[in-house]
């Protein structure tokens, strides 16, 4: 579908519209200090779109307006979950319910303060590893969690999903209502409606009135990288002993260390809280860099991943000497995590999504991939992508080479030039297509929507 473009004619009607409905205290423009701070809150300042205005809705009502004003009026628009701001009011509670024994999440806030409310209940959920990371787009591109091998995706762990569809009706989407709606808005990024509400599953702790876990960070010199891989390799092979554990094993660049691989020269683990060791994570992710991610995913192979860094090593020699990390505050990630059989067969079992991995794991359990680059600056992201791009294209076709490639791709992780949403497989496809059709039959999200991954129709 073609793509509307919107230009001041436009935003200007869509001004007065949003006078017509009482709206305007609810709408931030660039010369307000907190538009501004809105804007400082990205943590990818390559994420950052630079709107007319931004809307702050404290309720599906409010977007139920919002939404009817700009396809009333053809506007162009963005979704924005959480950030890294925190606002006292735009969309971002938790509520326990307790007689339900449910999580209520709002998509706008952070997975921290998700783990932070439902602690105290002895309750957590399958949300973001790094508290930094907001619900939203976690939720609707899939969500990998702690809790992966034993419960699936974060969505497969949601009941119902309250959205304003496209043309600004509120509506929920659960294995009983809506169950088609339900089942694509699972790993579809946003493509069918606005998310004002994730009703999830909780999972409750064994002792409730002690809710923690062991958990953190190990840091390794270089030299123990090979037998990390080994070891993540089996790990992924027996990890179904054991579905409650969790493991990722990367390489860190950074300006003032060098590259590391997380002989335990640091070891932040420790048995606490949840809430306390997503916080730590988190505060190793910082906010206000401009960012790449690329993404692949191969089978549980060890050669492959030992090519990927020694090619990484290579590209941060290439990009140290682009930009300087002293000036530029280089800094870049080379990250494996285990995808189980039971990533995929959890979410099967809760009804079905269109993440498509069932039908890449057939065979056996998988490494995801993704390596990040991060600094300060324009020209220097200009400068890096074509390099980063050349790497995931070289790695990939060494991993074609070992018959150790699979084509799917994480919409969580992946760059947009990847299409992630084409590589969900035929039949996940055809779902979120026939969704599509039924819930936005004008294409609102394929139009209108600027951001994010499109379906391929």
């Amino acid at each position: 579908m073609k793509p509307v473009v919107c230009n001041e004619g436009i935003v200007l009607t869509t001004f007065t519209t949003f006078m017509d409905f009482r709206f305007m205290d609810k709408i931030l423009y660039p010369k307000q200090t907190l538009y501004q701070e809105r804007m400082n809150s990205y943590w990818s300042d390559s994420a950052a779109l630079t709107p007319y205005c931004i809307a702050l809705p404290e309720s599906a009502e409010d977007v139920s307006t919002i939404m009817k004003v700009i396809v009333h009026n053809e506007c162009q628009f963005g979704i924005r979950g959480g950030g890294h701001g925190s606002f006292a009011f735009f969309m971002n509670k938790t509520v326990y319910d307790e007689e339900r024994n449910l999580a209520l999440v709002q998509p706008g806030g952070h997975w921290q303060d998700v783990y932070d409310t439902l602690s105290p209940h002895g309750v957590t959920v399958t949300g973001g590893r790094a508290g930094t990371v907001g619900v939203g787009g976690f939720v609707t591109g899939g969500g990998n969690s702690f809790h992966g091998a034993s419960h699936g995706f974060s969505c497969d762990t949601v009941v119902n999903f309250e959205v304003v569809l496209a043309d600004g009706s509120i509506a929920n989407a659960n294995a009983t209502h809506n169950a088609d709606l339900w089942r694509a808005m699972k790993g579809s990024s946003g493509n069918l409606a606005l998310i004002t509400r994730v009703d999830m599953y909780p999972i409750e702790f064994v002792d409730k009135s002690n809710p923690v876990i062991w958990g953190g960070n190990l840091l390794y010199d270089e030299s123990k990288g090979n037998a990390l891989i080994d070891a993540l390799v089996d790990f992924n092979e027996n990890v179904h002993n054991d579905e409650n554990s969790s493991s990722i094993v990367y390489w860190a660049y950074l300006p003032n260390i060098g590259t590391i691989v997380n002989a335990a020269v640091e070891n932040t683990t420790a048995v606490d809280r949840m809430s306390t060791v997503t916080r730590v994570l988190g505060a190793g992710q910082p906010a206000g860099y401009r960012n790449i991610w690329f993404t692949s995913t191969f089978t549980n192979n060890a050669k492959i991943m030992k090519y990927a860094v020694e090619e990484y090593n290579k590209l941060n020699t290439k990009l140290e000497k682009l930009m300087p990390s002293p000036t530029s505050g280089l800094n870049t990630l080379c990250m494996f995590q285990p995808i189980t059989k039971s990533h995929a067969s959890e979410g099967v079992l809760n009804g079905g999504n269109v993440m498509g991995l069932d039908k890449y794991t057939e065979d056996g359990n998988l490494i995801l991939f993704v390596v990040t680059w991060a600094a300060n600056g324009l020209e220097n992201e200009e400068a890096a992508f074509p390099l980063m791009r050349a790497y995931i294209e070289d790695v990939e076709a060494k991993a074609k080479e070992l018959d150790a490639f699979c084509p799917w791709k994480f919409v969580n992780y992946a760059h947009i030039s990847q299409d992630a949403l084409s590589t969900v497989g035929d039949e996940a496809l055809a779902k979120l297509r026939a969704a599509s059709r039924t819930w936005d039959p004008k294409g609102v999200f394929q139009s209108l929507r600027v951001s994010g991954f499109k379906i391929p129709f």
